[in-house]
């Protein structure tokens, strides 16, 4: 029998051999017995994205749920992530779970799990979920695809977009901006356009809001790379700026009215930045291991601490509720701020992210130039993925010794993460994922060809020891 376990994303696997309908009614069964040991009651929000059978799986989900005497609310049609924990918040439920693969390629799902107040469940939680689901012998569902008044169908639309609204300014409000968005086939626009009509954004475009579960066989993730069709339609359009998000609504990308590539690192900077210096609030910044020093850099000169956490959005969540900080993102484009959801949301910071735009009045590269001449920090950062045919042992990343050519300050090692680094605030790191055999490499240094020459070195410190 396969073993379920729960990486930084929740469980992941490719469609039909580790992600089948009976590893989700395993998942399923394996909650209702923990949430019947642990006395907790329903309802549970399922929601599912665009991929290949999330409907199907999601609806098995609720099947299990419910025949264990479980009442599930079960979204009718695709919706962003933020969503259903958005409704597990409202609704003051125990769980909640979310049929998605996030940014993997078309051929994976997956299942995230969401726990009360809304946020993704840690590590703890989804241990004991493994448990009771390994421990799993019988399951108890009803008949497939059959009426039960445990099964409800629910829509949160209005709050969920009512939450955003809450959190921002009223003065974006009736702007001139012509503003460019890429869907990527995902389902961020189930959220967005209806904020761009509410704010009467005049001259908007939405590209690929359909459905297409191949994600027009491209990764469905709005990195440089993925934007870089974006391009010659920013500069036909005379767009103000582009902007991108990932297939279940958790990321950001960003193209300046230039073209540029603007980075996560960047668009978490220039938040928190406006957040302070235009709105006056006030707070820590959290981010990951692989987040650029320039958010330490922007809150030290802003009168606050920058506090670092190892990969998984349910860890810099944590931090921000133990510190009360104002803001916390990664360098793969999710973030969050206080007052609003535990998890990253690409419609919210996408809407955070025109206000400021608006309020700033000046154009994004003159945002983001203004932020970096403020902290007084320039650098460049580099990322690349390397697909290994297995998933890798850590152990053996540990003993790398690869030849940067420059002296190692501190080496450091954080779960599955392996960090040199450098003087001059410069750094590599190997970030072995927990959901698929993939190694992340990243790179901050003082120059990009620095920045590149450090990653060729990781890349190929990575290459020898796999061999």
């Amino acid at each position: 029998m396969q073993k379920i376990r729960f990486g930084t994303g929740g469980f992941r696997g490719v469609i039909g051999q580790e992600f089948t309908v009976e590893a989700v009614q395993r998942i399923a069964q394996g909650l209702s017995d923990m949430m019947k040991a642990e006395g907790a009651a329903g309802p549970v929000p399922i929601g599912f994205d665009n991929r290949f059978l999330s409907d199907l799986f999601a609806r098995r989900m609720a099947e299990v749920l419910a025949g264990n005497g479980i009442v599930c609310l079960l979204y009718e049609s695709p919706v962003p992530t933020p969503m259903v924990m958005c409704a597990v918040r409202d609704e003051g439920c125990a769980y909640g779970v979310m049929i998605t693969a996030s940014h993997n390629p078309y051929r994976y799902n997956g299942a995230k799990l969401f726990v009360k107040g809304g946020a993704d469940a840690d590590v703890a939680v989804t241990q004991r979920l493994e448990q009771f689901t390994e421990a799993v012998r019988e399951v108890r569902a009803l008949p497939e695809d059959q009426p039960s008044p445990l099964i409800l169908k629910y829509d949160n639309l209005a709050a969920y977009t009512a939450h955003i609204t809450d959190f921002l300014d009223a003065f974006i409000a009736d702007n001139h901006l012509r503003l460019l968005f890429d869907n990527l086939f995902g389902v961020a626009v189930v959220g967005l356009k209806p904020l761009f009509d509410r704010f009467r954004i005049e001259h908007y475009t939405i590209l690929h809001a359909e459905r297409d579960a191949l994600f027009g066989m491209r990764l469905p993730n709005p990195t440089q790379q993925m934007l870089e069709p974006l391009k010659e339609e920013v500069l036909r359009g005379k767009y103000d700026y582009a902007m991108a998000t990932d297939s279940d609504g958790d990321r950001l990308g960003i193209l300046d009215e230039q073209c540029n590539y603007v980075s996560s690192n960047d668009i978490l900077a220039c938040l928190y930045y406006y957040l302070v210096k235009y709105r006056g609030m006030r707070g820590d910044a959290v981010k990951n291991i692989a987040t650029s020093v320039l958010l330490d850099r922007l809150a030290e000169k802003l009168g606050f601490a920058c506090h670092t956490v190892d990969v998984g959005f349910k860890n810099i969540s944590a931090k921000m509720r133990e510190t009360d900080a104002l803001i916390g993102g990664e360098s793969s484009g999710g973030l969050t701020c206080r007052g609003y959801l535990s998890g990253k949301d690409s419609t919210f910071s996408g809407a955070l992210f025109l206000e400021m735009r608006i309020k700033m009045g000046k154009p994004v590269s003159g945002i983001v130039r203004e932020v970096h001449d403020f902290c007084g920090y320039h650098s460049a950062c580099a990322e690349a993925e390397l697909h290994l045919p297995a998933l890798p042992d850590a152990s053996r990343f540990a003993r790398l010794q690869p030849a940067f050519g420059r002296e190692t300050v501190r080496f450091e090692q954080l779960n599955n993460n392996f960090k040199w680094h450098f003087s001059g605030d410069c750094w590599g790191l190997l970030r072995l994922s927990g959901t698929e055999p993939v190694v992340r490499v990243f790179t901050e240094a003082e120059t990009e060809a620095e920045a590149l020459r450090l990653l060729d070195v990781l890349k190929t410190a990575v290459s020898g020891g796999m061999a």
